[in-house]
């Protein structure tokens, strides 16, 4: 007769897949249909609360309730961090937003957060960006994302880019903090569009007056082709012609567009 795992054995067994179920939600959201990822997200809440309810357990049983609260204490640290809108040079190394004052924020992310980092003469810039898939659609000049209308550049919350110091993109100035990046596709142009405002969520209803009043600026830039087919959407970055610029490049299907960017003085 084959005796029960002990208690021990058992808890750690528990322990171990929920942290697999944890890591793995946010890997395998992006390949999931985003019909069931509500559901799926509810139970990977569930499973991240029951996690969090032993790990607090377990800080009582070693040190009491200041265990408890020196863990209460680290998580809301981590949350604020994550969720603290980050500008200037700090920014540009702080991790990507995270909006806690908005539901889609603690669900799991069929468009998943990237960022690319790079230097522009002695800036540092760091764009932060949801990355959503086509998943067979068209999506620009489609109804996803149809010509002459806002688009979020993106996905999730605004896409943002943080400087340490006074740059240009597209002839648009951005003094040393932040900005977030809208565009207006078109089949051979694109309007771009800065604004100082990130505190919104990045969904096109959101940018009403009182966000288009915080406007940087808006330039238009030419549309290209590429050869290949970009499934997700990305911002990458190319060399400029001086050591002082550089070129941000949007991404997807086959639509290339790309943004010159450099300093200027303060």
């Amino acid at each position: 007769m084959v005796n029960d795992a002990p208690a021990p054995r058992r808890r750690r067994t528990a322990i171990l897949l929920a942290i697999a179920v944890l890591v793995a939600g946010p890997a395998l959201a992006p390949r999931l249909d985003p019909g069931v990822l509500f559901p799926l997200s509810i139970i990977w809440l569930l499973v991240l609360l029951g996690l969090v309810l032993r790990v607090l357990r377990a800080g009582y049983r070693t040190m009491g309730w200041l265990g408890v609260l020196a863990l209460v204490a680290l998580g809301a640290g981590v949350a604020t961090v994550v969720g603290r809108d980050w500008e200037g040079a700090l920014g540009t190394r702080a991790p990507c937003r995270r909006n806690w004052g908005w539901l889609p924020s603690y669900l799991l992310r069929s468009s998943p957060t990237r960022s690319v980092t790079f230097e522009v003469g002695d800036r540092t810039v760091k764009v932060c960006y949801g990355s959503p898939r086509a998943r067979g659609r068209k999506m620009i000049g489609g109804s996803p994302v149809p010509f002459g209308h806002l688009w979020r550049t993106g996905a999730n919350e605004p896409t943002t880019i943080r400087t340490s110091g006074p740059i240009t993109i597209g002839g648009i100035r951005l003094d040393a903090g932040k900005a977030s990046l809208y565009t207006v596709p078109g089949p051979e142009t694109w309007e771009i569009i800065l604004n100082r405002s990130t505190g919104q969520w990045g969904i096109e209803s959101e940018y009403g007056a009182e966000v288009e009043a915080a406007e940087l600026g808006r330039t238009v830039v030419p549309s290209g082709r590429s050869a290949s087919h970009q499934e997700a959407f990305t911002i990458s970055v190319e060399p400029g012609p001086t050591p002082d610029s550089a070129v941000l490049v949007l991404n997807w299907e086959t639509t290339l567009v790309r943004l010159p960017v450099a300093t200027v003085q303060p």
